[in-house]
């Protein structure tokens, strides 16, 4: 991906297997969750099928690579490891150009430390995540950081601009992704820089160097949201698992993953999150215009791309080894390729099971992390990015706000109804047991095929407890068994139309819906910190 990102680094069912209630409908490979729990369950089952995939165990682990990219002596001032230098066990080599920065020009411990870094944590993703190389050393090359302005035939920039990003070089007929890197995030590898933003400048080339490796591989060709939130997760699962060891407890997200949390009502498969006229940005950036002082993005929300909300969640909860499978499978878009493994169903199932392990901040070791988003940013004030462009200010929250109607049914909220994939969660007050919830679908692009609701709680002791999706009409839980803590029960309402389509434009749609609640339950406050199920409110 050629985005700029060195000066700031971002970071580092429905069908819910079954939507009906008897044995005979049970699709094979799949379990049914009435006749495993009655009317609900504290854990989903596994995916059956599962999307898994491990490059060493596919094709075997590659030799050190020995010999640097084929790019002639003359075009080049120096390089690391030097040409003709077969000795030197390094999977990366650095191309200085004859015009560089008199700070790394000669600079060889920042050099040799910049290439440590990369040997040691692309030996991790590779040898204990699975992972593979990118396309150099899967050819006999080592991988290659080439530095921009400094005279190469990459570029023709100033040595002192500044900049870096994926690239890729062609030569001798082949295209070759490499690390395109000025000379500030190389200069700060030498323990004499004082820049402040040294340590993220290092870690900006980690994530240039992953997405060398997505370039090296044939998914995800209509999926630039998946590019950068994919990085975002594989960066931060590996810091997490060397510090901590692979049973860590992760406490944060990157701060831009906000969006996934607090407008669950975005689709997953999108870029720049809600747009200030109220549509959606697509897969590829579909609709979005981030230039000032006319661009469409609002704050915050508006880089969702760099979400690790969704890939954690297919590594958390789906099997570690889904997100490489997606980026060897799924060539299109990212859910229509799943859905090919899985099948409809299940690919329905998981866009409810996401929302609704959401909600319940169940996310495995991520759990706290989920929580930890909603506490920071509820109330956040969310705004147009673009001084000229105006958007009405929203004031940040996971939960779907609900007025009654003459005949009692809950409207939702116009502006934050869901988009495709989307959701909108509403908390609810029960006084009593049981509760009766009813649900249908409205409005011409809303179905009984494409909507789905599901009721889900925590108890005060945190077990997890989730009601069977439905589709229309009402659903009794009963809480003889399992308390809701702070007598909240929460609606999540999903949209479950994964396949994009541009035209008609599915970036434009929300969907409605109403709700109906029986006597004894009310809608909570939807700036109530109800997330927080170990808290008395």
């Amino acid at each position: 991906m050629r985005q700029k990102k060195f000066l700031l680094f971002i970071q580092v069912t429905c069908a819910l297997l079954l939507f009906a209630c008897t044995q005979e409908n049970v699709e094979e490979g799949m379990l049914d969750l009435v006749a495993q729990s009655g009317e609900y369950f504290t854990e989903w089952p596994k995916y059956s099928p599962t999307i898994h995939y491990d490059f060493n165990k596919e094709n075997g682990q590659l030799p050190v690579p020995t010999k640097n990219l084929p790019l002639s002596a003359s075009k080049y001032y120096k390089v690391y490891p030097a040409a003709d230098d077969t000795e030197t066990e390094s999977w990366w080599s650095f191309f200085v150009g004859k015009k560089a920065n008199p700070l790394v020009k000669d600079n060889e411990v920042a050099a040799r430390n910049m290439l440590k870094r990369l040997n040691e944590d692309f030996a991790y993703m590779t040898d204990v995540m699975g992972w593979p190389r990118d396309l150099g050393p899967q050819k006999g090359y080592r991988s290659a950081v080439f530095l921009f302005g400094s005279g190469l035939p990459t570029d023709n920039a100033s040595n002192t601009d500044l900049g870096g990003w994926q690239s890729a070089i062609t030569l001798n007929g082949t295209t070759w992704p490499i690390i395109l890197a000025s000379y500030y995030p190389v200069y700060c590898f030498d323990p004499a820089c004082g820049y402040s933003d040294a340590e993220s400048q290092c870690s900006a080339m980690v994530h240039e160097g992953i997405h060398a490796i997505f370039a090296s591989m044939p998914g995800c060709r209509k999926a630039s949201w998946f590019h950068e939130g994919a990085n975002c997760w594989l960066q931060a699962t590996l810091t997490y698992e060397r510090q901590y060891g692979k049973e860590y407890t992760a406490n944060d997200f990157g701060w831009l993953t906000m969006g996934s949390a607090m407008a669950p009502f975005m689709p997953i498969e999108c870029y720049s999150g809600w747009l200030t006229d109220g549509t959606f940005g697509g897969p590829g950036a579909q609709g979005v215009n981030g230039a000032s002082p006319t661009g469409n993005v609002r704050k915050v929300i508006g880089g969702v791309q760099y979400s690790e909300m969704f890939p954690t969640f297919l590594g958390e909860i789906v099997d570690y080894m889904a997100v490489p499978w997606v980026w060897m499978n799924a060539t299109g878009y990212v859910l229509e390729g799943i859905a090919e493994q899985i099948g409809k169903a299940q690919m329905e199932r998981m866009i409810q099971e996401y929302r609704a392990r959401l909600c319940l901040c169940d996310f495995g070791k991520y759990s706290s992390a989920v929580k930890h988003l909603y506490n920071t940013y509820m109330g956040y004030i969310v705004e147009s990015e673009s001084w000229s462009v105006y958007s009405k200010p929203w004031r940040a929250t996971p939960y779907a706000a609900t007025e009654e109607d003459e005949e009692g049914w809950l409207v939702p909220d116009q502006e934050t109804t869901p988009g495709w994939t989307g959701a909108n969660i509403i908390p609810i007050i029960v006084d009593s047991s049981p509760l009766t919830v009813s649900f249908k679908p409205n409005g011409k692009l809303s179905t009984e095929e494409n909507m789905s609701c599901q009721l889900c709680y925590r108890t005060e002791d945190g077990e997890t407890v989730y009601g069977e999706p439905f589709h229309s009409g009402s659903y009794r839980m009963d809480f003889s068994k399992y308390k809701p803590a702070n007598n909240v029960v929460f609606a999540v309402v999903c949209n479950l139309d994964y396949e994009y389509t541009p035209n008609p434009n599915i970036r434009r749609n929300h969907y409605d819906y109403r709700l109906k609640l029986s006597s004894n339950a009310h809608p909570a406050n939807v700036y109530g910190k109800w997330f927080n199920w170990d808290v008395e409110q």
